[in-house]
């Protein structure tokens, strides 16, 4: 996705529309539907659509991990859709199980256990190459009405005031290095 709005102008817009993923503001969107995401460095991301008490440690929801990069036209958004290393460690050991169910079955000449096995793990199997569309075009929107939002074009971060220095920093003598001449 290109955008016309620059990196910096984009990251605004973020702030704007994704609630911070931290554990201050866990309280604040655990009882909402919301987007919520952080940024891992300054131009990697995930952001991901939170359900309305869903608990963030056990969601089955899709994760979008972007990278944003500065283009000639603005910025440009990539990256792709993943689910959280927990479900995916759940999907590979539940298969793993119901291979060696499959296995042991095989040994034992069990055609009924082998069977649900079997069938359990085409399901687990689909459960974990899956990406719901629904989902996927959910982030998708989000992303758009980041990118190509208009009040974000040509608005800078507000500088934070310059601090006044106490009396007590303004009284310090700055210290000298070691090896100085004394002239």
């Amino acid at each position: 996705m290109i955008s016309h709005l620059t990196p910096e102008e984009w990251k605004l817009s973020w702030e704007d529309k994704v609630v911070e993923d931290t554990r201050e503001n866990m309280r604040l969107y655990q009882q909402s539907s919301c987007y919520w995401g952080h940024f891992t460095n300054d131009r990697d991301f995930t952001i991901c659509h939170h359900k309305e008490f869903e608990v963030k440690s056990m969601s089955l929801g899709l994760y979008f991990n972007g990278h944003l990069e500065a283009d000639e036209k603005g910025s440009r958004i990539t990256g792709r859709f993943g689910r959280k290393l927990s479900l995916n460690l759940f999907l590979a050991m539940g298969a793993v199980l119901c291979l060696v169910a499959l296995f042991g079955a095989a040994v034992k000449s069990d055609l009924e256990v082998a069977l649900v096995s079997l069938v359990l793990f085409a399901i687990l199997f689909l459960c974990y190459r899956s990406k719901p569309k629904k989902g996927q075009q959910r982030i998708l929107q989000q992303l758009e009405q980041i990118s190509f939002d208009e009040a974000f074009h040509n608005r800078r971060r507000m500088k934070e005031p310059k601090r006044k220095r106490t009396m007590r920093e303004k009284a310090q003598v700055p210290s000298f290095e070691a090896g100085a001449d004394d002239a």
